[in-house]
């Protein structure tokens, strides 16, 4: 009998370790799965790189188009700026908006590089799915390329609408007539309303590294237009606004 009760204590002892064996093995087995799902394929890892160096060369090919609408833009409000406008407060305007212009020009141009350069990284990561042991971080590189090269596009755009923009506002400043209506257009060179360059070094004279308003007092012109010249609108003329300002 003990016998027996030995042998029956085996068998279901036998009997429980194949359960859990077998529940191991399965639970083993679904997780495999789940992780073989999540994990792409080197197939798809090297088509999800190719795909995505495709589209970053696209963004790359539109933001340097952009640039070249911007730059555009920005020569053309130049040329605009340069013919004269029908007043000095005119000429100072689109003196401004040219500058901006200018400004947004060279924002486009910086973002197109860096869309180009994104786009360079995304064709390398494409060559290493295709023939390196990595296709899966390749891929992933080329996924974060393409990310980079589309927000470099978008920056290229909006700089290039604001271009347009300044553009636009040039034409429409050397139109302004204001108080003095038919006054013929003049050559900045020529218009005899404007101040000779000030210097920016004898109006601070406090040598704080900025022109206040009873600084900017010393120059009728400046005084008249401290408003416009004050481009951040806080009460001060940085030397850089000034020189935007002046006339050349």
């Amino acid at each position: 009998m003990q016998q027996h009760a030995n042998r029956s204590k085996h068998s279901f002892s036998k009997q429980a370790f194949s359960k859990h064996t077998l529940l191991a093995l399965a639970m083993l087995t679904a997780f495999a799965g789940i992780v073989q799902a999540q994990v792409p394929s080197k197939v798809q890892s090297k088509h999800d790189a190719i795909e995505k160096a495709e589209m970053a060369a696209a963004e790359a090919r539109a933001a340097r188009q952009d640039a070249q609408t911007a730059q555009a833009a920005a020569q053309a409000a130049a040329a605009t700026r340069d013919e004269g406008a029908l007043t000095a407060r005119g000429a100072l305007t689109a003196e401004a908006t040219a500058y901006d212009a200018k400004q947004s020009a060279l924002d486009a141009q910086d973002a197109a590089i860096k869309a180009r350069r994104a786009a360079e990284a995304a064709r390398s990561a494409q060559a290493s799915a295709v023939s390196g042991n990595n296709p899966t971080g390749a891929a992933i590189e080329a996924r974060a390329a393409m990310n980079d090269a589309m927000t470099a596009s978008s920056i290229a755009t909006d700089a290039t609408t604001t271009a347009q923009a300044a553009a636009s506002a040039t034409a429409d400043a050397v139109q302004q007539t204001g108080a003095t209506t038919g006054v013929q257009t003049m050559p900045r060179a020529m218009d005899s309303t404007m101040e000779p360059r000030i210097d920016f070094t004898a109006l601070d004279a406090n040598r704080d590294g900025s022109v206040s308003r009873v600084e900017a007092s010393l120059s009728p012109a400046l005084t008249a237009d401290f408003a416009i010249a004050d481009r951040d609108a806080d009460g001060r003329l940085s030397q850089r606004e000034l020189a935007v300002w002046a006339p050349r």
